[in-house]
């Protein structure tokens, strides 16, 4: 009897234990899901909120939205918000979806220099679901939503009617994650599946109390070090190893003042460190030092030099040897020991040849001894050297990053040191152009503690401060345009004047009952915002280039590197050498071909295994390569007796069964199939005249297949695929052409149609039936007008050229006029890149001088200075990136540049 009871009493534990878990895995567990649980450490900002709709709302009310309307990002969210609120029939299911439940918007860097948002909300999966689904049946005519799995987990996708991924959403648990980074859904993924993982929730104190209502933004050393990396020219930058190796995190809650956009909030530190300033701080004393060419201000104002000391930059690289003599030398002998802990590290505008001046300001209350010790140490080191200027007394010394060496760290950038005193300050700068600066303003009075001549920012440095970092808006402007790489660069120039409306940021940190408070800032003056415009031109610094053996005759073109999504490219020397160059800038082969590169560069999927080989054609052969630069089988295939002027690349059903559509210098068209051998019909078919253009196929609905070439004397043959002539061909569309045709859709009666302008300015377009349906002659100048049409990058748009001397001009399908350009006289090309909204960019190439300008459709020189060009340029954009990506070849050198949107 008592085994059975002890066996029901088992049983029962058992199946207890079993609806216990299977309860908590399906109703508990998944709703322990926290939004931090899913973002990893490395994100730069975390901005939290339960009223997510409301601060929305009361930030577009807000003074600073003149300002913050400007930026791309709250451009796109705010035409993100209206989007999604027309698509749910402004319902409000929007307000009801975020309010009341946890949103978190964090930045992440997904790139070497690219970053983007992550957006993650606590919310029931039937709601968020029910809202997806209705957005899902409301999508744009040519957007469709697609689903994948990663790890098990379901992720659905957004495309645009351009084929263009905008969006990957997915449920994790209760929270909905959503952003235009699958690389950031996927991260999301790897949290929620591996629990064990480091996550930003492990940054936060649990004893924090802070409200969510209010908003709550969170920065972590860590995050910043990341911003800053792919931020900077050099990402092996000591600044951005100080701040990821900073142990630390700030939670600043969200308070909107009338001309201030204000955060604070507790500030957590692995170091114990106690913020409360000094009580004998002396800020005008140190406000005299401080010159009016001051770009942005550190300050240490704890109670004593020793207190400053726990803050260690665990990142500097200390030289051992160097730490031994400043102990040892210096600091046993009691040289910080007058120190009062007032320390302020001041970046100087670049002067007299010095890229970077930076003066330390220390405050001592017996400053001669300060300087007697460090005359000792430089004379025992037998390295004493001086100077004057002025009447003050300049030391040397030599010892790379000296004052990182004394203060644990904290101040580098100091390759050599000079060392004077005035009063009770010693002053460290690291040039002579900066203790000269310095010197200057102290004695002309021309510094922050002359109240007439002082800016608006010396309102933020105040000694009750114990830690505060202030920048000057637009005197560090140009520091940080030339410090950032070019990517980021153009994007700072470009919304400069945004940034600039608030003439300084400062964040300070004061002890308040035993607690570190951190305080950031961003003023401006509401009653000042004007209309503020990005700036049209921006300056372009290159951000890799490549040199070869000779110069480059061909190319940039763009091809898929199909292993990993990015762009190759394809160029050739004067020497006849083919090189593939990636996305780094490596070359990945080269090749000597028999001549020069006459058509473009082509991509082939040969095996129908999704791995791509390029396709490309001199005037006696066409070559197959592929990316490890082997031969296809077979190939090059040899042309011999006449000379190949155009190549095209033809797949009637995307079935991978290749066909090459090949014109001659003999009038002759050719149609090979992927093997070389040539069809019946096409060999050759004559025409008995120069192609002006790569004869293409056209498919045309309801009509069927043409293939089609356009004869320089303007004829225009059309055939179906066996070589036949189609009704009507050859027509004469003009008595002589200068650029080709574009295939295109009439606005009027959407038919298809070929469009085209002749040599003399006659607009004309013909249908394929062989008639002529419009012609309009443009106004000819002079004789010597130039009339050409251009298509743009993917020939789904095109724009007239109407050129005269040193003018031209740029009329849309329409024949409307978008801009007019004075121009130099010389040997002009031309291109038109359409990237979709307003992202059109017009190029004029003059090979004469060998520059490239670009401009907006406004007429608008998009870069301060040309680019240097032989030829034609590439241009790539990245939506995801917000970005351009351009490309130039100039005597034996390959450029890329980056170009924010």
């Amino acid at each position: 009897m008592k085994i059975w009871k002890s066996l029901l009493v088992l049983i029962t534990i058992f199946v207890l234990g079993a609806a216990g878990y299977w309860a908590y895995t399906n109703y508990f567990s998944t709703s322990q899901v926290k939004n931090f649980d899913l973002i990893g450490q490395d994100a730069v900002f975390v901005l939290e909120s339960d009223e997510s709709a409301l601060i929305w709302n009361e930030l577009v009310e807000h003074p600073s939205w003149g300002i913050l309307k400007n930026f791309p990002s709250f451009q796109k969210i705010s035409e993100q918000l209206v989007s999604l609120d027309s698509l749910t029939d402004h319902s409000g299911k929007i307000t009801q979806l975020f309010n009341g439940k946890t949103l978190t918007i964090s930045y992440h860097s997904t790139g070497a220099e690219s970053f983007d948002l992550l957006f993650t909300l606590e919310a029931s999966q039937g709601s968020s679901a029910d809202l997806f689904a209705q957005l899902s049946e409301k999508l744009p005519a040519g957007a469709r939503v697609t689903t994948r799995q990663y790890s098990s987990q379901p992720i659905s996708e957004f495309f645009d009617s351009n084929n263009n991924r905008t969006w990957s959403f997915t449920f994790l648990g209760s929270v909905m994650v959503a952003s235009q980074s699958s690389f950031l859904i996927e991260e999301a993924i790897r949290n929620f599946v591996n629990p064990e993982l480091p996550t930003f929730g492990d940054l936060i104190p649990a004893e924090n109390n802070l409200d969510r209502h209010e908003g709550v933004l969170w920065l972590s050393g860590r995050g910043l070090g990341s911003l800053l990396k792919g931020t900077h020219q050099n990402r092996e930058n000591l600044a951005a190893e100080t701040l990821q190796n900073l142990s630390g995190i700030v939670g600043l809650q969200l308070h909107l003042k009338e001309d201030e956009i204000g955060f604070e909030g507790p500030l957590y530190l692995t170091d114990s460190v106690n913020f409360t300033p000094s009580l004998s701080a002396n800020l005008n004393a140190i406000e005299k030092a401080i010159p009016n060419s001051t770009l942005a201000i550190t300050q240490f104002n704890l109670q004593s030099i020793y207190e400053t000391q726990i803050l260690e930059n665990r990142a500097f690289p200390q030289k051992s040897t160097l730490v031994a003599e400043i102990q040892r030398n210096l600091i046993d002998q009691g040289f910080l020991d007058d120190f009062t802990g007032e320390l302020y590290l001041i970046e100087l505008e670049a002067y007299g040849g010095s890229n970077q001046n930076l003066a330390l300001i220390a405050r001592t209350s017996n400053p001669e001894a300060s300087i007697e010790l460090l005359e000792k140490y430089l004379a025992e080191q037998g390295n004493e050297t001086s100077d004057f200027y002025g009447e003050n007394k300049i030391l040397f010394i030599a010892d790379e990053e000296f004052p990182a060496h004394l203060f644990e760290g904290k101040f580098f950038g100091f390759d050599q040191t000079f060392v004077t005193q005035t009063e009770e300050l010693l002053i460290f700068t690291n040039s002579q152009q900066g203790m000269k600066m310095v010197l200057d303003d102290y004695f002309n009075q021309n510094n922050w503690a002359n109240e007439n001549r002082a800016p608006a920012a010396k309102i933020a440095l105040t000694p009750s401060s114990g830690f505060s970092r202030i920048y000057l808006t637009s005197e560090i402007w140009k520091s940080w345009t030339q410090q950032t790489n070019p990517s980021w660069s153009t994007f700072l120039q470009k919304y400069s004047s945004a940034f600039k409306a608030f003439p300084y940021i400062s964040f300070r940190v004061n002890q308040i009952g035993g607690e570190a408070l951190a305080t950031l800032s961003l003023p401006f003056k509401s009653g000042e915002i004007s209309e503020i415009k990005p700036e049209s031109t921006v300056s372009l610094n290159a951000e890799s280039q490549e040199t070869f053996p000779a110069p480059l005759i061909y190319g940039p073109k763009a091809i898929t590197n199909y292993q990993d999504n990015t762009e190759d490219q394809i160029i050739q020397d004067a020497n006849h050498v083919l090189y593939l160059v990636n996305s780094a800038g490596e070359t990945v082969y080269s090749e000597q071909l028999s001549g020069p590169i006459i058509s473009d560069a082509f991509q082939v999927d040969y095996y129908k295994n999704g791995k791509l080989q390029l396709l490309i054609a001199t005037p006696d052969r066409v070559y197959g390569i592929d990316r490890l630069g082997n031969p296809l089988p077979n190939y090059p295939f040899l042309f011999s007796g006449e000379s190949i002027t155009h190549l095209n690349l033809v797949d009637y059903n995307n079935s991978k069964e290749y066909r090459y559509f090949i014109s001659t210098n003999s009038g002759n068209l050719y149609l090979l199939d992927k093997t070389g051998d040539r069809l019946d019909g096409w060999n050759p078919l004559s025409i008995g005249d120069v192609s002006i253009m790569a004869p293409a196929h056209f498919r045309v609905p309801g009509r069927g297949d043409y293939m089609g070439a356009v004869t320089k004397s303007g004829k225009l043959y059309l055939f179906n695929r066996r070589g036949e002539a189609q009704s009507g061909s050859p027509i004469q569309v003009s008595d002589k052409l200068s650029s080709g045709l574009v295939f295109n859709r009439s606005n009027g009666s959407r038919a298809f149609q070929l469009s085209g302008i002749s040599a003399g300015g006659e607009v004309f377009h013909v249908n394929f039936g062989g008639e002529i349906t419009y012609r309009n002659q443009l106004i000819k100048e002079d004789r010597d007008n130039e009339f050409l049409v251009i298509p743009d990058q993917k020939d789904m748009d095109f724009v007239y050229i109407s050129r005269q001397f040193n003018q031209v001009k740029v009329l849309d399908r329409d024949e409307k006029e978008l801009l007019s350009i004075r121009a130099s006289d010389g040997d002009l090309s031309y291109q038109y890149f359409d990237f979709g909204s307003s992202r059109q960019i017009f190029v004029i190439t003059d090979k004469t001088q060998e520059f490239s300008y670009l401009y907006d459709l406004k007429g608008n020189l998009m870069t301060q200075l040309p680019l240097e060009s032989i030829g034609e340029i590439e241009i790539s954009y990245f939506p995801n990136q917000s970005k351009y990506q351009i490309r130039t070849i100039a005597g034996n050198r390959l450029t890329t540049y980056q170009l924010s949107d």
